[in-house]
């Protein structure tokens, strides 16, 4: 009559695939008992087959929750499983840092590229003459033929000169109608060092902010003074941000397979539960 009813009914087939989802060894020894239980309560006639299921399939989400936290709390007693799981974490979280890390570097420096040619051949020219406000403007301007860029809007590089105190002389590009200046320690820096690439934001407000690549390079001679070379960065940094949520996916997905995998060693190694099972009905 057992074999009949495990063969046959489909609430025993049903419950004895769900008994595959207990710890291994939990289930070698209780899975028998478990079925046997099921089997004598639907022989019993007195209890509606409604309330069997319901008694029975809350007993197995409250069980399998409990063995199966059992079994996880059982193997982080286990030091190389949980030193092995670290070590795992740890390298996953350096590679997904790589991968986040180094085209964004990439993208950052190549966003210099222009500005860096720019900025170079006009402090050639700056160099041997000095900065003058007809000049700078002369020298500035001709390749954008007397036009503006809108350093808020447009992703076309441009250039400025300022005075040895960083006062702007001439420029190809505006911001909300004015030029704009670094702060004054940048000036300070290149007056040092020669050069300085940086990501400038004239703009501070949140909800408006403008961010530039700018390549801030120190004219000398008779007349010193400054070249500033700048790119909005808009389109970049909605690149680095795709790049970040694609390193992050990685990183979570990396860290779902160790678990899976942590797991899953936990499962068919550790010797699961002795807690006996309480029938359900």
């Amino acid at each position: 009559m057992s074999a009949n009813v495990r063969s046959n009914n489909p609430l025993v087939r049903a419950y004895a695939l769900a008994l595959y989802f207990y710890p291994p060894a939990f289930r070698a020894e209780y899975e028998d008992t478990m079925l046997q239980c099921l089997r004598d309560a639907l022989r019993d006639k007195s209890m509606s087959r409604c309330r069997l299921i319901i008694l029975f399939t809350k007993d197995l989400i409250v069980s399998l929750l409990k063995e199966n936290a059992a079994m996880v709390k059982q193997s982080l007693k286990v030091p190389a499983l949980v030193f092995n799981a670290l070590v795992l974490v740890g390298i996953s979280t350096i590679l997904a840092f790589a991968l986040y890390a180094i085209p964004q570097q990439v993208l950052r420096q190549g966003l210099n590229d222009p500005q860096i040619q720019m900025a170079e051949t006009l402090t050639a020219v700056l160099n041997k003459f000095g900065v003058s406000d007809g000049l700078a403007e002369r020298a500035a301007l001709p390749s954008n033929n007397g036009s503006k860029v809108d350093m808020a809007q447009s992703l076309a590089p441009f250039l400025i000169v300022y005075d040895d105190a960083g006062k702007p002389l001439g420029s190809t590009g505006v911001l909300n109608g004015s030029v704009p200046a670094p702060p004054k320690g940048v000036f300070d820096f290149v007056r040092t060092h020669g050069e300085e690439r940086v990501s400038w934001q004239p703009i501070l407000s949140s909800g408006h902010a403008v961010r530039i690549a700018a390549v801030i390079e120190r004219v000398n001679g008779p007349q010193p003074g400054f070249v500033l070379a700048g790119r909005n960065m808009r389109e970049v940094e909605a690149r680095e941000s795709q790049v970040a949520k694609m390193a992050g996916l990685a990183w979570l997905g990396m860290l779902g397979l160790i678990a899976i995998g942590t797991l899953a060693f936990a499962w068919f190694t550790q010797p699961g539960s002795q807690t006996a099972p309480s029938p359900a009905a």
